[in-house]
């Protein structure tokens, strides 16, 4: 069956309150930012041991890859110069102590990295299928800054509230003691399972990632694959940059948590983002219907299909007007 592919939805041209540009921003150049390297291995959705009527509702069996790089020296060094400005406008949350969220608004440089084609292009060719830089802006671009107590992670056991991302090392991992991620070779339900009986995860299924350095990092299905990021064992600077991906192809059905995204973004943008982001994959799922148009008797299928569209944003619209709150979701520190 032939791949369909959405049109990218361009970023916001207004900018929300509260997200002012920062002074000394750098000018994204790919030719000068980029390094573009290929990891050595991918372990996929299978070898965690999901099952091929999982691994068929998502769009790629990509599970993690081992670390490549992304960014050229000039280009981490632009990064972190940036990441550093930012570090103002840190919140916490339940599960993460400090984080930038929507600094894709706030630095054109940051923005025009996550938006990189050539960067998508290479997340396409490791998924085997057209992907997107997230059409939520939030999604684009996250930084997770190193709690000030030593020894507090980072970020707790978890999946993401989206499908596909990279998580990259903008500080350099070597300079410091801790802070590693980490991933569990194993699925989802697994670590259910354990943490609903007190049991700890099996250690021989954790996994270090290898980091070289700055602008390196993992790609991963991140709402498939349980992670976390370590504290640190001393005093020193961590930070990570996570940008999201869509699937071009919007038979897949979409994955995003809107009752997790409203604990964590602001009011006056999560809602409107979400608004923006569902009517965009129903307009797309629309186009690719019609794309695909031939004359029939399937009246019901013609009806599932329109069903399928109108059931989606029905879905949408309910998230939107439920005003309950949802407690924010992962598996704890150990």
């Amino acid at each position: 069956m032939a791949t369909l592919a959405a049109h990218p939805l361009d970023f916001p041209a207004a900018q929300p309150e509260g997200f002012p540009l920062i002074e000394n921003d750098p000018v994204f150049d790919p030719a000068r930012h980029l390094q573009i390297e290929t990891p050595e291995h991918i372990t996929t959705l299978s070898d965690m041991g999901y099952s091929d009527e999982e691994i068929a509702q998502c769009p790629t069996d990509l599970g993690i890859t081992s670390t490549f790089r992304i960014l050229s020296d000039e280009g981490a060094a632009c990064l972190l110069d940036v990441a550093r400005q930012l570090s103002a406008y840190t919140r916490s949350n339940p599960r993460i102590s400090r984080m930038v969220r929507g600094g894709a608004y706030q630095s054109r440089f940051l923005r025009d990295l996550c938006l990189s084609q050539d960067v998508s292009d290479m997340i396409s060719t490791l998924c085997k299928t057209p992907m997107l830089p997230h059409s939520i802006p939030h999604q684009l671009g996250h930084l997770n800054y190193n709690p000030h107590e030593v020894g507090e992670n980072v970020d707790k056991w978890h999946t993401d509230t989206l499908r596909v991302d990279f998580v990259m090392f903008v500080t350099d991992p070597n300079l410091v003691e801790g802070g590693e991620f980490e991933f569990y070779n194993g699925t989802k339900h697994e670590v259910a399972a354990l943490k609903k009986d007190g049991k700890p995860l099996d250690p021989a299924k954790v996994v270090a990632a290898a980091l070289p350095g700055p602008g390196y990092a993992v790609l991963q299905q991140g709402n498939m694959v349980v992670h976390r990021a370590k504290g640190l064992r001393a005093a020193g600077e961590r930070i990570t940059m996570v940008n999201g991906y869509v699937a071009a192809d919007t038979r897949f059905e979409d994955f995003c948590r809107f009752d997790q995204l409203q604990i964590v973004d602001p009011e006056h943008v999560v809602a409107t983002e979400y608004a923006r982001h569902m009517a965009w994959v129903g307009r797309e799922t629309l186009d690719q219907q019609m794309a695909g148009f031939e004359f029939g008797t399937d009246r019901a299928g013609m009806a599932a299909k329109l069903d399928h569209v109108a059931g989606m944003l029905a879905n949408a619209a309910a998230q939107l007007r439920d005003e309950s709150k949802a407690e924010i979701q992962h598996f704890g520190d150990e």
